[in-house]
């Protein structure tokens, strides 16, 4: 069974690292090297319907979503519809399923393997967290783990304003928010991130905990959660 609390936290340490680049860019690595995969890559579903890529490790993992997108066909695409994990196996063969993107990217890239998760922190899947495999690659965490990562990146990447609190006295939800501001502050400390990014970290921990927001805030206020793996 997937350890969440060992996962979060090895997420948050590596998010943490090269804090100048884009927290996508950081949470695409991050999840490379958590389930140890040659490469991976994040798109998102835009109000237009357009698919947007966020982000890519490596030339690779670019090429395969530039070729769904050109194609309008792949293993991201279907796992965004259905809202469900899907793998292909890319050979010198027809895929029934995306046949075009299948020659394509055997000629592009040759034989590997994807994995394509939905992101969907909410009912309906936003994006896909997706990752290739080559031939001699060993996946080494359960797709279980790489599930858990697709949905708790997605709540990361939903991002809202960091709170700004108002002078004077704060009561029900506004102290609500001025714990989630103090928290905010501690991660930010912890792991001298940028203040979005340590809000980010903070809702996907929450996400990922099945709890709200203010009850991580409480956590880290009274040094219950320590973002860097000390707790």
């Amino acid at each position: 069974m997937t350890d969440r609390s060992a996962i979060l936290a090895k997420l948050a340490r590596l998010a943490a690292v090269n804090a100048d680049r884009h927290l996508a860019d950081r949470l695409c690595e991050a999840g490379r090297l958590i389930l140890g995969a040659d490469g991976v890559w994040i798109t998102v579903r835009h109000a237009s319907a357009l698919h947007l890529p966020l982000s890519a490790t490596d030339d690779t993992a670019s090429a395969l979503e530039d070729l769904q997108d050109v194609l309008g066909e792949g293993p991201c695409r279907t796992a965004l519809r259905d809202g469900s994990q899907v793998t292909a196996v890319v050979e010198d063969g027809t895929d029934a399923r995306w046949p075009e993107f299948g020659r394509a990217a055997w000629h592009r890239v040759g034989p590997l393997t994807i994995h394509a998760f939905p992101m969907r922190p909410s009912a309906e899947a936003f994006g896909v967290f997706a990752l290739y495999l080559r031939p001699s690659t060993v996946f080494v965490e359960a797709g279980e783990t790489a599930q858990l990562l697709a949905d708790t990146i997605g709540a990361a990447l939903l991002r809202e304003p960091v709170p700004k609190l108002e002078a004077g006295p704060v009561r029900g939800m506004w102290s609500a928010r001025a714990e989630v501001h103090q928290a905010t502050g501690m991660v930010i400390a912890q792991l001298r991130i940028p203040p979005e990014d340590a809000l980010a970290l903070l809702r996907a921990h929450a996400y990922a905990h099945d709890t709200t927001l203010g009850e991580i805030a409480h956590q880290v206020v009274t040094r219950q959660l320590d973002f860097r793996g000390d707790s």
